[in-house]
């Protein structure tokens, strides 16, 4: 089996974007830092750099398709489900969710929202009807319009809300930051601190776009706020890329951020749980609402969720791949 290089400045995107994951559903919640600010930086560089490792070349049928990304976003979502949904059974309904019937799960599960189970676990959801959506888009039109059909589907999308089921509507709106991905994989793969000018300028965007997603706060009509925020998230990314492979010219391949990375799935599944079991610890040893008080313990406490995580992540990768829908000589070089 041919083993695939990885790209170092890769994985340093998708390692930050855990991290970032892990600090917004980490207490207190602000609305600029966690609601503008933090958001603006992860769901972006998610789907982007998704739609930027996307092949369509590799699939000759939409069932082959299918049959790849299906295994790779259903069996984890399916595995992980059954595993936290037994321990939520057990634990977690006594603890606090005593008023959520047992079935409630399953429930959202169906639904492709494992909210109470796995919050986030809605990106795997989303993700696999972004996919579908965008494999059916470049089998019907043009490459060129590809981009722009995203854009006027996005915002088709945000101004005609339909059912959520699976996340099709995020799917949907989110769709522009997954084809930018695909569509200038070019210009993506060219993109670096190359010269001070080009620095300066891709400096300037992503300060642009924080500032103006920060003061999006005083925004409240809804479909004005999606299309800044993707005008914002697409600002960013060229940014986020060039940093992300100056850290990579800079200190190069990293074993622990390459096994995070090829193991973020597990990092989704774990770290809600991780974080709200620190909440407990905090609050049992010290007061109710500590975490609400400091808040460098926001900072620090996903420091310490990304360590812990890592033993787990370590065993899957190692003695149960099929968890991520991945045979075991997939996984074991990194």
């Amino acid at each position: 089996m041919v083993k695939k290089e990885r790209i170092p400045w890769l994985d340093y995107v998708r390692f930050f974007s855990i991290f970032l994951v892990i600090l917004f559903h980490t207490p207190p919640q602000t609305p600029i830092l966690d609601g503008k600010i933090i958001i603006n930086l992860r769901i972006p560089l998610f789907f982007c750099i998704s739609g930027y490792l996307f092949n369509i070349a590799k699939y000759s049928s939409f069932g082959q398709f299918f049959k790849h990304r299906g295994k790779q976003i259903l069996v984890p979502y399916v595995t992980f489900f059954v595993v936290f949904y037994a321990l939520w059974l057990m634990v977690g309904a006594k603890l606090g969710d005593a008023n959520v019937a047992w079935w409630q799960p399953l429930v959202d599960f169906v639904k492709g929202e494992p909210h109470t189970v796995l919050g986030t676990f809605w990106y795997l959801s989303c993700l696999l009807v972004m996919q579908v959506l965008y494999y059916f888009m470049l089998r019907w039109l043009p490459s060129q319009w590809v981009f722009p059909a995203s854009i006027m589907l996005s915002v088709a999308a945000i101004n005609c809300p339909i059912e959520n089921y699976w996340h099709v509507w995020n799917a949907m709106v989110y769709m522009p930051f997954y084809a930018f991905g695909n569509s200038f994989k070019k210009y993506i793969a060219g993109v670096e601190f190359s010269s001070k000018r080009r620095t300066t300028v891709l400096l300037a965007l992503g300060i642009v776009s924080l500032v103006a997603m920060a003061l999006s706060i005083y925004i409240e009509e809804k479909n004005s706020m999606n299309v800044i925020k993707i005008a914002c998230g697409v600002m960013v990314i060229p940014t986020y890329i060039a940093i992300a492979k100056w850290l990579a010219a800079r200190y190069g391949r990293n074993r622990v951020i390459q096994l995070v990375v090829m193991n973020g799935t597990v990092y989704l599944a774990f770290q809600n749980h991780m974080i709200g079991f620190i909440k407990v610890m905090l609050e049992r040893f010290f007061y109710v609402g500590v975490m609400n008080d400091h808040m460098w313990l926001k900072f620090l406490i996903p420091i310490f969720v990304m360590v812990a995580i890592y033993p787990f992540a370590w065993i899957i990768h190692n003695y149960a791949p099929w968890m991520l829908g991945k045979k075991k000589e997939e996984v074991l070089t990194y």
